[in-house]
């Protein structure tokens, strides 16, 4: 069997650098995508020994020309680009345990200032308009275009060089999220990551000649507790929580789509460590795994807990 040559989009962030560095303890040949290009390294600045053993590439999502060649070359492509707030200072906050920047960023789009432009510009049906690089950095476009940008890339390259074989195929492993964060964060965050799945699915049913399977992974929480020690406390608050609602039995009384329903399953979906996730992901491309894959599942792969297969239909 050839060596698997992956190509994660988001190499350099949180999950993206779990997931290269589970591939490179694998043997895997693992190449990294991302806006600045730069390796990995530790909040504290480290080169972590793995490092050296990915090929850092500096491309643009949104720039199919900058990674054309990359995605030609990989047997397999995983996307872990997304946010989770629009507010750009979060993922700093996070990186750098900051407790008060963090909740400055959750109050802010909570309460409307969540990238949602310049208040002062004219507005289409109530709506700020946002320029092209605003979007770009929006749920939109971080969350949902960047994923179908990418694989529309990667459904042209092999239109334009087919398999040798007609049964291979192309894992194309989407990070989407658990129905787990409404009332804490935008709607818009679960909406566009949805949105992301339905028009995934659309375009690779579209092209059953590009052998592209696609496989989401939704993960709630994620923590760690020593490179990311911000999301240790809560983490064990929400598994606090999931084991006492496990306990229980009661079903969710709430309506599917309603805010009070994805409020009480952030209170009942358990956390994941994120090399838990990484590895979810990497036992999906080498076992041809193909669907959405619920917390529930990688817990059980991870030997926490029960499992529960979600087929295709995207609940």
């Amino acid at each position: 069997m050839s060596v698997p040559r992956l190509l994660v989009i988001g190499g350099n962030g949180f999950l993206g650098s779990a997931i290269c560095r589970l591939a490179v303890g694998k043997g895997w040949d693992v190449s990294s995508m991302s806006s600045s290009g730069k390796p990995y390294a530790t909040p504290a600045g480290h080169t972590p020994a793995w490092v050296p053993q990915v090929k850092w590439h500096a491309a643009s999502a949104f720039s199919p020309d900058s990674y054309s060649s990359l995605i030609q070359e990989s047997t397999a492509v995983v996307h872990t680009l997304g946010i989770l707030l629009e507010d750009a200072g979060y993922k700093q906050s996070v990186k750098s345990g900051d407790v008060l920047g963090l909740v400055k960023s959750f109050a802010s789009s909570l309460g409307g200032g969540g990238g949602n432009g310049n208040p002062l510009k004219s507005e289409r049906n109530g709506n700020p308009l946002k320029s092209e690089e605003e979007r770009r950095r929006g749920y939109e476009g971080m969350n949902r275009d960047s994923a179908l940008t990418v694989l529309d890339t990667l459904i042209s390259s092999r239109q334009i060089r087919p398999s040798t074989s007609s049964t291979n195929t192309t894992p194309f492993v989407y990070i989407s999220a658990a129905d787990a964060f409404r009332l804490v964060v935008p709607r818009r965050y679960i909406e566009t990551k949805r949105q992301a799945e339905l028009g995934i699915l659309s375009r690779c049913a579209s092209h059953p000649d590009a052998g592209i399977k696609p496989t989401f992974i939704r993960p709630g929480l994620m923590y760690h507790p020593h490179i990311r020690p911000l999301t240790t406390l809560p983490a064990f608050l929400v598994d606090l929580s999931a084991k006492l609602s496990s306990a229980s039995g009661l079903p969710n009384p709430f309506a599917s789509r309603s805010a009070l329903h994805g409020a009480l399953e952030s209170l009942r979906t358990y956390p994941l460590h994120v090399d838990h996730v990484a590895a979810a992901v990497l036992k999906c491309i080498e076992e041809g795994r193909e669907g959405v894959v619920e917390v529930p599942e990688m817990r059980e792969w991870a030997g926490l807990g029960g499992k529960r297969r979600v087929d295709i239909g995207l609940q």
